[in-house]
């Protein structure tokens, strides 16, 4: 099955994976001038998500930042990058490309075109989604797409919590963005603001999010490093 994601799907990725999901695909002028001068803009080929030499592009470079400063410093090319950074797939809940979402019913668009993303989660079967924006996990929990999710990931664990941070840097309180956590049987969701769409957000805000976010990743690093251990040994030969 051909997903639509921007990852290339191998052994560590191909379930349980940490999935990172944006709302739709960005189209920026440049994309625009490509376009219109008849140039292909298709990737060449897809590689894991960190690959400076695939995704260097500022959505992609922010999230990097972010997970730098969680404490995930990601490898940037096929010599620094290990089982971790593989373990990650980008995709977008949406198929669409735009500018800009403004003046979108972001939860509505995304409930009403869910398959796609959710035809995604029923074959990887992520351990852990990263939403960009706190409308997909609006949409991720709504009544009219509880039942398909609640059957990949099973019942909804406890509450969904937003948490708001006041952060002050030289006596300057930074702009305030809302996180999410929300757990299921055999999920982990985080919702964080958008990487490129979140005007004045700043990165000791980002910063200050590191032990909810750093706890949900270690727990899930653990039991999927430990699977990796043991799916990935070599096969016994009979000699």
């Amino acid at each position: 099955m051909d997903l639509p994601v921007h990852t290339l799907i191998g052994p560590e990725n191909k379930n349980g994976s940490l999935l990172l999901c944006g709302i739709n695909h960005g189209y920026s002028k440049e994309d625009e001038r490509l376009d219109a001068a008849g140039v292909d803009r298709s990737d060449p080929y897809k590689s894991f998500f960190s690959d400076k030499a695939v995704n260097d592009y500022k959505y992609r470079n922010t999230l990097a930042k972010w997970f730098s400063l969680w404490g995930y410093e990601l490898g940037r090319d096929a010599s620094t990058a290990g089982q971790f950074e593989r373990s990650i797939v980008q995709t977008n809940w949406l198929q669409s490309c735009s500018g800009n979402v403004r003046g979108m019913n972001i939860r509505q668009a995304c409930i009403d075109d869910s398959d796609s993303f959710l035809k995604t989660c029923e074959v990887l079967k992520p351990g852990v989604i990263f939403f960009v924006g706190s409308n997909l996990l609006s949409a991720f929990l709504s009544p009219e797409l509880s039942a398909r999710v609640n059957a990949i990931f099973g019942s909804p664990i406890g509450e969904t919590v937003w948490l708001q941070k006041d952060v002050v840097n030289n006596g300057r309180a930074r702009r305030r963005f809302k996180f999410g956590f929300q757990n299921y049987e055999k999920l982990s969701v985080v919702s964080m603001p958008h990487a490129t769409g979140s005007a004045g957000i700043a990165d000791d805000y980002i910063h200050a999010f590191k032990p909810e976010v750093s706890g949900v990743v270690e727990s899930w690093w653990a039991g999927h490093k430990s699977r990796l251990a043991t799916a990935l040994q070599p096969t016994d030969v009979l000699c």
